[in-house]
């Protein structure tokens, strides 16, 4: 309960710290303002992603005894995982994610407490088995990647529809539009090699993946798979930007949602 507490307190103020860094600002009274608050914004985010890690340390030590997992475990660890990869990613200088952070620590946040407060429900059962964990990681980093791969496609809509309407100076920190989609296609071309190894990896190590019980979650999975090759091939032989790639991305992450957490809703 502890670490859910400081933690959520810590993601909260990281939210905060992040508002005047999104406002315009020219002064250099302010500038040096902003610049504080970075230090202290990437400190309290590391130390809030390091609490709510080790408020998971019962799922760490069940991954290797082959416990059982609840579905609110696994999506605060791919919170986790994707609050981890966008803060590192934002303090080296990628200057695209500013805009994603308060929705991604609010992800984390909403996790955390619904871990502490939701009672709990078994959903899946993991035997001890190297083949099996190689295949849920897997799978956490592609869904974590494709999150934030989703992000991206709605700041780059959110980005072209002020281009068009000539809102360009909302904020100093705004990144340009062709810098965003160089991000977005490399991110959306390793998710989907992180998915192809999911895919792989459970066809090989898991003995029931086509089996009646988890025939819906391979199929949709396999579905999400063509949307983003479709996309991908689109945007390299024909060009695909903007709005067309958009909605594959979201319709391929919603595929993707519904494999992973919609068929265990269902079996629980």
């Amino acid at each position: 309960m502890w670490c859910t507490l400081i933690s959520t307190l810590l993601y909260l103020i990281s939210i905060l710290l992040i508002s005047p860094i999104l406002l315009k600002s020219q002064s250099a009274k302010i500038e040096h303002s902003i610049k504080l608050n970075k230090t202290l914004l990437f400190t309290t985010a590391v130390f809030a992603i390091i609490i709510h890690a080790i408020n998971l340390s019962d799922l760490f030590t069940n991954l290797f005894i082959g416990q059982s997992f609840t579905l609110i475990e696994i999506s605060s660890f791919i919170s986790v995982i994707v609050a981890a990869l966008v803060t590192i990613a934002t303090f080296c200088r990628v200057k695209t994610l500013w805009f994603l952070l308060p929705i991604i620590y609010g992800f984390a946040i909403i996790n955390q407490i619904l871990q502490t407060l939701l009672p709990v429900h078994f959903i899946h059962y993991l035997n001890q088995n190297i083949g099996v964990l190689i295949h849920i990681g897997l799978a956490l980093f592609a869904y974590a990647i494709f999150f934030i791969t989703s992000l991206y496609a709605i700041q780059l809509f959110w980005i072209d529809r002020n281009l068009k309407r000539k809102q360009t100076s909302f904020s100093s920190v705004m990144p340009p539009l062709m810098t965003v989609e160089k991000h977005f296609f490399r991110l959306m071309l390793c998710g989907q090699l992180l998915l192809t190894l999911t895919l792989i990896s459970g066809a090989v190590y898991l003995a029931d993946f086509f089996a009646i019980q988890n025939i819906q979650k391979a199929a949709l999975s396999f579905l999400a798979w063509i949307v983003f090759g479709i996309s991908l091939f689109g945007h390299w032989k024909l060009y695909w930007r903007g709005k067309r790639m958009i909605i594959y991305t979201i319709s391929g992450m919603i595929l993707l949602t519904f494999a992973y957490f919609g068929s265990r809703i269902m079996l629980t």
